[in-house]
């Protein structure tokens, strides 16, 4: 059995893993990082991690005190967020772990971040292994056994992959890409062109019918039912069934895929496009995408709300849209400085978070600042 501790499980995307991890014998989740935060989700993770037979633990140093582990399973961020965090989990496996210690990073980086925590940690004999998820809160509530549930994008040593194989069955639907570590980033990011084009073109077109149909309301069970039927056809997308039907049928425009989180995802997405030197046909829609998320972000006050939120810009402030749009780069020729002033545009939380460029002596230097353990 494999013993491992959680960062992050106190998340959506991690936090189901307590009941599904409880079902069988292929890993014990011995310690839980807990910073404490409030919240009725995660009460219930608190619980069910508890019921696990977890201990929850206020800080990263004492996630090692219960046992020995095998490795430390990361949910947590981006790549400026979770830079700290790996560095601190590879000291803490490298004097307290157990042999053929591993970092499970579930987290969607980019890829050099990928490349430059394997060179960090492999110094310091530990495997590091990014394994982003995709699916949603749904999928990683449906687990292995169902057929929705999400989907594990693995990729690095095949060896580290058998090893995991039984655990990630319970988790979600597996698959390993090869031994390049940042397969699974790029597997993830290629699937976030497929998101954020398909959110662009279902906003589009619930903007288009309420302008056409309904005097510019974007809700009502007309318009959902319009939409269930449309979206069978050829331009069909998920995007559709898992974010704006939730918004358009419910009224709820909170709940689903963070912008905050998908503005730096498609950043990611569009510096892959570029570094493998695509035409701006590719990049131009995760541009869009980074930008249009920027402009939400910079007039939410309260809740933030998810990216299917983005078809109520479309009909509520188009001129705004279209204004900060072309004040931040979207027009640039160069596609690179395009990127750049993107990120610029984005509030100093997600900017911070961004960091595009990873090298392993930033692993180094970050690890340096908590001492040697």
């Amino acid at each position: 059995m494999i013993k491992v501790a959680y960062i992050g499980g106190l998340g959506l995307m991690a936090g189901p893993g307590a009941s599904h991890l409880s079902k069988g014998e292929e890993a014990r989740v011995l310690t839980v990082h807990d910073r404490g935060t409030p919240g009725l989700q995660r009460d219930e993770f608190r619980r069910a991690w508890t019921a696990h037979g977890a201990k929850l633990v206020p800080s990263l140093a004492a996630l090692t005190d219960a046992d020995r582990l095998d490795g430390i399973v990361i949910c947590a961020g981006k790549n400026g967020d979770d830079l700290p965090i790996v560095a601190e989990s590879v000291k803490l496996l490298q004097h307290h772990g157990a042999q053929d210690p591993f970092i499970l990073h579930l987290s969607t980086v980019s890829s050099s971040f990928c490349t430059a925590a394997a060179a960090f940690a492999s110094r310091r004999g530990v495997e590091y292994a990014n394994y982003p998820l995709t699916g949603g809160p749904a999928g990683a509530s449906f687990g292995g056994g169902h057929p929705q549930g999400m989907l594990i994008l693995a990729a690095g040593s095949e060896a580290l992959y058998r090893r995991l194989e039984g655990m990630l069955n319970r988790l979600g639907q597996p698959r390993y890409f090869g031994p390049r570590t940042s397969a699974g980033a790029e597997v993830k990011l290629i699937g976030q062109h497929l998101v954020f084009n398909g959110l662009s073109g279902i906003s589009t077109g619930a903007a288009l019918y309420a302008q056409c149909f309904t005097n510019g309301i974007l809700e009502g069970e007309d318009q959902a039912t319009f939409f269930d039927f449309l979206n069978r056809g050829a331009g069909g997308t998920r995007q559709w069934d898992v974010a704006l039907s939730k918004g358009i049928r419910d009224g709820q425009w909170g709940q689903g895929f963070s912008i905050a989180h998908a503005a730096v995802d498609a950043v990611y997405a569009a510096a892959l496009a570029i570094e493998h030197k695509l035409p701006r046909y590719s990049i131009q829609p995760m541009l869009q995408a980074a930008l249009s998320f920027s402009f939400m972000l910079g007039h939410t006050e309260t809740e933030i709300p998810a990216t299917h939120a983005v078809a109520r810009e479309l009909v509520g402030a188009p001129g705004a849209f279209d204004a900060f749009l072309g004040r931040h780069g979207f027009y640039e020729p160069d596609s690179a400085l395009a990127l750049s002033a993107a990120i610029e545009s984005m509030p100093d939380r997600v900017r911070r978070s961004v960091l595009l460029e990873v090298s392993s002596e930033a692993f180094e230097v970050s690890a340096a600042r908590t001492g040697e353990m």
